[in-house]
């Protein structure tokens, strides 16, 4: 029986060497052999790693330019529709008369009218008269309303021209009255 027990302690001992250098055959493998690939994979990682932190760096500096430019839109946008606090009178007549120059019409003349006032608006007026040929002065009416400054035509009337050799050159004198707008400090100080 002695025997036969040290045949069976025996024959567990060997089983369990058996097991135990499988595991680690195992683990030798796991850590030598396939160990290339996981520092390979791990390198991989690493260098994933750091193009997605460069991309997220280029994204942080693309938001920061993109919200720059948003606010500089939103400040122009908040400027773009304001009336001027100081009308430019001079700067506006010589646009005026370059644009009716450029559509062939002769200024007669540009006076000054009694201003208005209403809440928070000035409204500056003048008498301004031009001469030419009908297709000229609309060309000239739209180019003030396209115009960029704060004016308007309150008041048209276009009648014949002066008479001049047979009667049919087409002449016709416009007469309106220009109103130049501007916020309204309520003193009357405000007349550019």
């Amino acid at each position: 029986m002695k025997k036969e027990r040290a045949l069976s302690i025996l024959i567990v001992d060997l089983a369990g060497g058996v097991i135990s250098a499988g595991l680690l055959s195992v683990f030798a493998w796991s850590a030598f052999l396939r160990g290339d690939s996981t520092v390979t994979e791990i390198r991989e990682l690493s260098a994933t790693i750091a193009g997605s932190r460069r991309v997220l760096g280029e994204l942080r500096t693309s938001l920061d330019q993109q919200s720059t430019v948003l606010k500089q839109r939103q400040a122009d946008l908040a400027e773009g529709g304001k009336l001027p606090e100081q009308t430019p009178i001079e700067e506006y007549f010589q646009t005026l008369s370059q644009v009716a120059s450029t559509h062939h019409l002769h200024v007669v003349r540009h006076n000054p009218l009694s201003p208005r006032t209403y809440p928070g608006l000035l409204e500056q007026r003048y008498a301004y008269e031009v001469t030419g040929t009908m297709p000229d002065i609309a060309r000239f009416l739209k180019a003030i309303e396209d115009a960029k400054f704060w004016a308007d035509v309150s008041y048209l009337r276009i009648g014949a021209g002066t008479q001049q050799g047979d009667g049919n050159s087409g002449e016709r004198v416009a007469a309106l009255t220009i109103s130049i707008f501007s916020s309204s400090r309520g003193d009357g100080s405000n007349r550019g």
